[in-house]
C-alpha cells in the first residue's frame, strides 16, 4: 500500500490491466485442452488432426505477435489490444458452428489466434517492462500469473459449462468472456511512464541515476533486430527456447494423456489446472528470486533459466514412467513450476542482454522464432507420435533431449557485442 498522501504508482495499474488481458486470453487459447476431447468424441477426428489446429494457432500467433509491436507504434496500445480482443473473441465464438476439421483449423488456428496475439503476451509484457526497472522481473511475473490463473479458474469452469450446455454454446460463452475482459483491461493501459508524467518504478532518480539511465538508454537504443541477429548470444537464446516444444505439447495433450491412464476427464482437467497453478507459483518465485539475485549479489538471471530448463528435462524423463493419477499430478507440478519460473525471467533477461528499449520488437521476433515455431511443433509432435505408436513415451524422450540442448545453449550465452 502507498504511504498516506502518496499516490499509487500507475505502473501497478498497468500490471493489473495486463493481468486481466492475459487472464482471458490464455484461457481462450488453452481451451483446446478442454474442447479437443469433445471434438474427438463427436466427430472422430484423430489427435494429430486436432493438434494441427493447435500448431496453426501457435504459428499464427507468432506472426501476429510480431505485428502487434508494429501496430502499437502505428495506432496505439489500447486500440491494438481492443481490436485483437474483438477479433479473438469472434473467432472463439464462431467455433460453435464447426462441422469439419478445416473449420476448426481456420477459426481456432487463424482467426482466433491472430486476434489474441494482438492483445496477449507481446504488447502486455513489453508495456510492463517499460514501466519498471528495479522490480521488472517481479512486475512481469505478477502480470503473467494472469495467464496461469486464467487457465486454472476458467478451464474447469468451461468444462462444467460444457457438461451443462454442450460444447457449442460453451464456445460462445468463452468468446464473450474474452472480449469483455480484454477490453476492460485495455482501457487502463498506457504505453510508458513518460506518457503519464512519471518515472519507471514511480521513483524520480537522482542526478547520477538519471545520467546513468540516459547513458544506458543511449547504448541500448542502437540495438536493432539485424544487429541482434549478428550475435551468437541471440541465436543461443533462440535455441534455449526448445523447451517450449515439450511444455506446450504436454499442455495440449495432458487431458488426452489422463484419458489413456483411465483418469476421468474432469480429474484430468483438474490436473491441468494444478499444472498451471504450479506455473503461476513458478512465475512469482522466478521473478522475485532473479530480482533478488541481481540486487543482492549482482548475479545474472541466466542461472535461474538454466535450472528451470533442467527441471523441465527431468520432468519429461520422469513422464515416461507415469502409470497413475498421482504420478501424473507430481510430474505436472514439477514441469509446471519450472516452466513458469523460466517464463517470467526470460523477457527480463532479454532486456538485460539487449536493453529495455529494444524489448518490444526483439521480444516479438523471439516470440515468432521460438515461442511460435517451437510451440507449434510440440502439440503436433505429441499427437503424431501417439497416433502412430499409441503412447507418448517417445515424445517425452525427444523433448527431454531438446530441453538438454536448451540448457547447453544457455551456458553458451555471453554479453552481446555489436558488430563493427
Amino acid at each position: 500500500m502507498p504511504a498516506p498522501g502518496r499516490r499509487l504508482f500507475y505502473g501497478w495499474v498497468i500490471v493489473a490491466a495486463a493481468w486481466l488481458v492475459m487472464f482471458v486470453s490464455a484461457a481462450a487459447i488453452s481451451s483446446f485442452s478442454v474442447f479437443a476431447p469433445e471434438l474427438e468424441g463427436e466427430f472422430g477426428w484423430t489427435r494429430g488432426m486436432l493438434s494441427l489446429g493447435f500448431t496453426i494457432n501457435a504459428l499464427t500467433m507468432s506472426v501476429f505477435g510480431l505485428a502487434a509491436g508494429m501496430l502499437v507504434d502505428r495506432i496505439g496500445l489500447r486500440r491494438t489490444v481492443i481490436i485483437g480482443a474483438v477479433i479473438g473473441g469472434l473467432g472463439i465464438a464462431l467455433l460453435s458452428q464447426i462441422n469439419q476439421p478445416w473449420h476448426f483449423h481456420l477459426l481456432y488456428g487463424v482467426l482466433a489466434s491472430s486476434g489474441i496475439a494482438l492483445c496477449f503476451i507481446v504488447p502486455t509484457v513489453a508495456t510492463v517492462r517499460r514501466w519498471f526497472m528495479r522490480r521488472a522481473a517481479l512486475a512481469i511475473s505478477i502480470a503473467m500469473t494472469g495467464s496461469g490463473l486464467g487457465m486454472v479458474i476458467l478451464l474447469p469452469l468451461i468444462h462444467r459449462i460444457i457438461v451443462a450446455i454442450g460444447w457449442r454454446d460453451s464456445y460462445i460463452v468463452l468468446g464473450l468472456i474474452m472480449v469483455v475482459g480484454a477490453v476492460i483491461g485495455a482501457s487502463l493501459l498506457k504505453k510508458d511512464p513518460e506518457s503519464a508524467g512519471t518515472y519507471p518504478d514511480g521513483i524520480k532518480p537522482e542526478a547520477d541515476e538519471l545520467e546513468a539511465r540516459a547513458d544506458f538508454l543511449a547504448r541500448t537504443e542502437k540495438w536493432t533486430v539485424r544487429e541482434a541477429f549478428r550475435t551468437s548470444s541471440w541465436w543461443f537464446l533462440v535455441f534455449s527456447q526448445f523447451f517450449n516444444i515439450a511444455v506446450v505439447g504436454i499442455i495440449g495433450h495432458i487431458v488426452f494423456w489422463g484419458g489413456d491412464l483411465e483418469i476421468p476427464r474432469g480429474d484430468a482437467v483438474s490436473i491441468l489446472s494444478f499444472f498451471v497453478l504450479a506455473a503461476v507459483a513458478g512465475r512469482l518465485f522466478g521473478g522475485f528470486f532473479s530480482d533478488w539475485l541481481m540486487a543482492r549479489f549482482g548475479i545474472s538471471r541466466k542461472p535461474v533459466l538454466y535450472f528451470c530448463t533442467i527441471g523441465v528435462a527431468l520432468g519429461c524423463f520422469l513422464a515416461m514412467g507415469v502409470n497413475s493419477e498421482t504420478e501424473l499430478l507430481l510430474v505436472s507440478l514439477l514441469i509446471g513450476f519450472c516452466y513458469g519460473s523460466g517464463l517470467s525471467v526470460f523477457p527480463t533477461y532479454l532486456g538485460d542482454l539487449f536493453g529495455v528499449v529494444s524489448v518490444p520488437m526483439l521480444f516479438g521476433v523471439m516470440f515468432l522464432l521460438a515461442g511460435g515455431l517451437f510451440s507449434a511443433i510440440g502439440p503436433v509432435l505429441y499427437g503424431f507420435i501417439h497416433d502412430t505408436q499409441g503412447s507418448y513415451d517417445t515424445a517425452f524422450l525427444v523433448t527431454a533431449i531438446l530441453c538438454l540442448i536448451s540448457a547447453v545453449s544457455l551456458l553458451l550465452i555471453r554479453a552481446p557485442v555489436k558488430a563493427t
